[in-house]
């Protein structure tokens, strides 16, 4: 197996590509390897499906994605994602690329890469790429060690979750050494909660339902209260944690409407398997938080939802 830098370096067109509904671990991945290939001087194309939560902007992800679409690229890095199907409408840039580097830690990824780089025991998909990037010596400024750390932070629940581990702690440390900007990457990934964001959430964890006896919450967001808070998918994705967190919750859903038949799902659990139940819907993720979507009309989608976590349930029971 080429050496991925070796390939990096001898390519001239590098496309990078990560998930839609993309998250901390997403954007921060992308960012680090293109603040990286920008040092190379390379041309570097960064595609992730909008919306992109504004929360990530200070990566400067907002100002690169999707921006420019070459006829074909020497090279294709895809980070922090499963499957093909999950870059959206970018999927077909994607195969344009001669050569591709598949780099995830999700336990369904399918290995669709020239070259696959996955560890499903490691926290994210940033501490990974903060591991290549330390292996191969390669010089580490702080605004890559903001983006990594910002990507290890967040798909840890800031170090809560249960995929953190020794190494979680190690590499955020080290990546605090290399120059990683706290004050800035805390504010925006966990303090900073704009108005129509706050908006959806009342609305949203007002109208929470319980089922199982408590052991299922639930939390629908219908387009129309989207459009009454002046908000976006983005603005909903502390929720699901907020629900996740009440006693006696096993698991916790939050289903957004998109748009006509299409739906976002968010799924976490305690002792279950959120993963098995997104799967049922063509989505996956990690055992405890999972994703999918559902491409019927909304009151179709929760009731095929709530089914599968009732299922999920009685499995273990």
């Amino acid at each position: 197996m080429e050496n991925i830098f070796d390939l990096i370096k001898s390519s001239e067109t590098i496309a990078i590509f990560a998930h839609i509904n993309c998250d901390g671990d997403a954007v921060g991945s992308a960012m680090a390897f293109k603040k990286y290939i920008d040092s190379l001087g390379k041309k570097c194309c960064v595609f992730i499906q909008r919306p992109i939560s504004e929360n990530y902007y200070f990566m400067g992800i907002d100002e690169v994605a999707n921006k420019e679409s070459l006829d074909s690229y020497d090279l294709a890095i895809a980070v922090d994602c499963p499957n093909t199907k999950r870059f959206g409408q970018f999927e077909v840039e994607f195969f344009k690329a001669k050569i591709s580097i598949n780099i995830d830690h999700h336990l369904d990824n399918d290995f669709f890469g020239t070259q696959n780089i996955v560890n499903t025991k490691i926290s994210s998909a940033c501490e990974l790429i903060f591991n290549l990037f330390k292996e191969a010596k390669i010089n580490i400024t702080p605004d890559v060690a903001t983006c990594l750390y910002s990507g290890i932070a967040t798909d840890t629940g800031r170090f809560s979750h249960s995929n953190t581990t020794y190494s979680s702690f190690i590499a955020a440390g080290e990546l605090v050494k290399f120059g990683a900007d706290l004050e800035t990457l805390n504010y925006n990934l966990f303090n900073h909660i704009k108005m129509n964001e706050f908006d959806i959430q009342r609305l949203a964890l007002s109208n929470t339902e319980f089922y199982e006896n408590g052991k299922i919450a639930f939390v629908g967001i219908t387009k129309k209260m989207l459009e009454t808070a002046q908000a976006d998918s983005t603005c909903t994705y502390r929720i699901i944690d907020q629900i996740n967190s009440i006693d006696g919750v096993e698991i916790a859903v939050l289903l957004t409407e998109n748009k006509y038949k299409e739906n976002l799902v968010s799924v976490r659990s305690r002792n279950y398997s959120a993963q098995r139940i997104c799967k049922a819907f063509g989505g996956g993720g990690h055992l405890r938080a999972s994703g999918c979507r559902i491409f019927v009309p909304y009151k179709i989608a929760k009731n095929k939802l709530l089914e599968e976590c009732k299922k999920e349930l009685n499995r273990n029971e």
